[in-house]
């Protein structure tokens, strides 16, 4: 029997798998498609999002394309200027990070396959079964079994339509595409975001298009994606008489917005789109998704092993709901600026002016790029997520350098000695930066912990609310 099978390979689940194996859990990924769906997705992740990645080594280029600096997006097809972005007050936030979906899932696989971590791919699960003391999986290859299961397998998961959650929310009112095409009179739709009385759509250079109309959610978004479907799609939102000879990639989507009841059940967990969905505007699902795995793997790695009781579990969903339902908000907000009403492309144009403004569009920056995603309760840093701090020893490194192999970290002023016995799961790092002379950063970047001396029971209680325990060896410095 496993200890955790997570269903899904896609970038959630496969980060899931390799924070769980940095915590010594082997395991088990299960992947329907035979190898990586080329189908465009998201192309970013946000600054948050993008130190999941970058705490395990993988470096990312800060400049968004074309040399704008830092990160420019949009808010519901309104772009959001650069030059009006006060980018001073963002400093010391993350950076968003440009990188496809299908990119950071090569990193992972070939993270996991130096680890020995299986991913078998090809292996559709039809149905899940909880019991008291395991969970049976039901595949098209045969029957598997595992103390705890983790959907990670999308908005139409079947882990979570067979393990009996609940999926309330909103439905769509609206039918995407994204496609790579070529065709006829392409050249002639214009460069960038549009509105238009039929919709909203935006092309890139390199004919990469999206379309969003209004007039309700598609009849079947599991139907094959034709040609004359795209064309139409085109036609109608740009009022250009395009043709679409040839699809390199193409999505139909809706903007449905649902949380699950309960991140889990049972012996039952759900991470990423299978907790959440909402229309694709701006990545958010992906990086949410990212957050998902990393505050889901050192817990269910705790549990798995002992350390923790599964009370963690609630944590989990006590952090992630509210970010979700955040999401879940902001979403429905930019399709309601979209549609093609004449009330809502009022409060459009509202809103238009407002990013115009420094404040607005620094404000919009912010959220956009996650400066906003935080667990901290007022003004404590307690909850928030640690920086790429550098060290303080001559040799160099960072943070991240040292938090690399998923341990939580003690950070410590250089003239402020840390403990001479700390659990082995634990490294210590010297740093001028930080909120105080001790810091504890938890293994998915947040901090647990901060004080002026590490002793105590505010500090042994954090060492224990992450597993970890006072032992009789010398912490490993840097």
């Amino acid at each position: 029997m496993h200890d955790v099978i997570i269903v899904g390979g896609g970038p959630v689940g496969l980060m899931l798998a390799l924070e769980l194996s940095l915590a010594n859990v082997d395991p088990l990924v299960l992947e329907g498609s035979a190898a990586i769906d080329p189908t465009i997705k998201a192309g970013s992740l946000n600054g948050p999002a993008a130190d999941t990645l970058r705490r395990r080594g993988v470096e990312f280029a800060a400049a968004a394309p074309g040399g704008a600096p830092r990160f420019i997006g949009h808010v519901a097809g309104m772009p959001i200027r650069a030059d009006r972005v006060r980018w001073e007050r963002l400093e010391g936030s993350s950076d968003t990070a440009f990188v496809s979906q299908q990119q950071i899932q090569e990193l992972a696989e070939e993270r996991l396959a130096e680890r020995g971590v299986e991913v078998r791919r090809g292996i559709r699960v039809m149905e899940v079964v909880p019991h008291d003391d395991r969970v049976s999986v039901v595949t098209d290859a045969g029957k598997l079994e595992a103390s705890w299961v983790v959907g990670a397998d999308g908005g139409r998961s079947l882990v979570r339509k067979s393990a009996g959650f609940a999926f309330p929310g909103l439905d769509g009112i609206m039918t995407g595409y994204q496609m790579l095409v070529q065709g006829t009179g392409l050249d002639d739709i214009p460069i960038g975001w549009h509105t238009t009385a039929t919709g909203v759509f935006r092309r890139m250079p390199n004919n990469l298009i999206l379309t969003a109309e209004f007039d309700g959610a598609p009849a079947d978004r599991s139907a094959q994606i034709t040609l004359d479907d795209l064309t139409g799609a085109i036609r109608r939102v740009t009022g250009v008489d395009a043709t679409v000879t040839a699809a390199l990639s193409a999505t139909r989507f809706t903007d449905n917005t649902r949380v699950v009841d309960s991140y889990r059940r049972g012996r039952v967990l759900l991470a990423g789109d299978a907790a959440h969905v909402h229309p694709p505007f701006g990545g958010q699902g992906l990086s949410l998704g990212m957050l998902d795995a990393t505050a889901l793997g050192w817990r269910l790695a705790g549990v798995i092993g002992g350390r923790l009781p599964e009370r963690v579990f609630d944590d989990y969903e006590r952090e992630r709901r509210p970010e979700a339902e955040r999401i879940l908000e902001w979403s429905r907000a930019q399709v309601a600026l979209m549609r093609t009403d004449e009330r809502s492309r009022a409060a459009g144009r509202l809103v238009r002016s407002l990013m115009e403004t420094p404040d607005g569009a620094t404000e919009v920056a912010r959220v956009v790029a996650g400066g906003v995603v935080s667990y901290a309760a007022g003004d404590s840093p307690i909850g928030t997520f640690a920086a790429d701090w550098a060290g303080a020893d001559a040799d160099g490194g960072s943070l991240f350098d040292v938090a690399a192999d998923g341990f939580a970290v003690l950070a410590h002023r250089r003239n402020a000695e840390p403990p001479a016995s700390l659990d082995g799961r634990v490294r210590a790092f010297a740093t001028d930066d930080g909120p105080a002379p001790f810091v504890l950063v938890r293994p998915d970047g947040v901090i647990a912990w901060a004080g002026a001396e590490a002793s105590g029971d505010e500090f042994a209680q954090a060492l224990s609310g992450l597993g970890l325990v006072t032992a009789l060896h010398a912490v490993p410095t840097r």
